[in-house]
């Protein structure tokens, strides 16, 4: 009779061990991982929007996190696409924020998210717009932006790259563009002269050499505006 209670006990001491390691095999192994906001979407002002007041009400949509957490903004507006030239850049809770801004300028905006534990998304997509300076006048175009190749991009055994790129204008005008290419950014040759399409194959013939390139968007009014130089890099062909 001893012989089976011990037995017994043993068993039971033997189950409860297996079922604890069980345990913390399903419960316990998998880390706390911190997760990635998700990216603001803008709301105002919108896309290629004309603003007939400087004063505006930026807006958009929050963020969320599937851990739960809460999350806050950086918000940023810059007279370039490029956003090398920041005029505001704030970090805030709200989904909201108030600005005044000169007139007559093209400005881009954009917004990211962070979490309490300083994990960023990635920033929201640009969005461009111009404040009115004088009504029923002809404003600017934007800058024209970059598609592809993307700056600082390496190319290996080819000897045509396709430049693309995207232009519009507040005032819904006619465009056309020139296209400069060349081997010095300070020295660009004109490739390209009063062209409607926003695609040129472009032939290079020199390997392990940056090249660079740009382009000026003009409207039927004669307004004009160019966008960055941009880059890329042949290594062989």
């Amino acid at each position: 009779m001893k012989k089976i209670l011990y037995i017994l006990v043993f068993s039971g001491i033997v189950a409860s061990c297996s079922s604890g390691s069980s345990d913390d095999g399903d419960g316990g192994g998998n880390p706390n991982t911190d997760s990635t906001p998700t990216v603001p979407m803008l709301v105002f002002p919108s896309q290629n929007q004309l603003c007939i007041d400087n004063t505006l009400n930026f807006t958009w949509n929050a963020s969320t996190n599937e851990d739960g957490s809460s999350v806050i903004y950086t918000f940023e507006i810059a007279t370039d696409n490029q956003f090398s030239n920041i005029v505001v850049s704030e970090v805030q809770t709200a989904l909201s924020k108030i600005v005044t801004l000169d007139k007559g300028i093209a400005y881009y905006w954009r917004v990211k998210a962070r979490s309490t534990k300083n994990v960023e998304s990635p920033f929201s997509s640009v969005s461009q717009f111009y404040t009115e300076e004088v009504p029923n006048t002809n404003n600017l175009p934007f800058s024209p932006a970059n598609v592809k190749p993307f700056v600082g991009q390496n190319f290996d055994g080819v000897s045509t790259i396709n430049l693309e790129f995207t232009a519009s204008d507040v005032d819904n005008d006619p465009l056309t563009f020139d296209v400069y290419f060349g081997k010095d950014k300070n020295a660009l040759s004109l490739v390209s002269e009063d062209t409607v399409n926003t695609s040129l194959d472009i032939t290079v013939d020199t390997a392990d050499t940056i090249y660079y390139w740009k382009v000026i968007s003009k409207d039927d009014k004669g307004a004009q505006t160019s966008s960055p130089i941009w880059d890329f890099k042949v290594n062989g062909l």
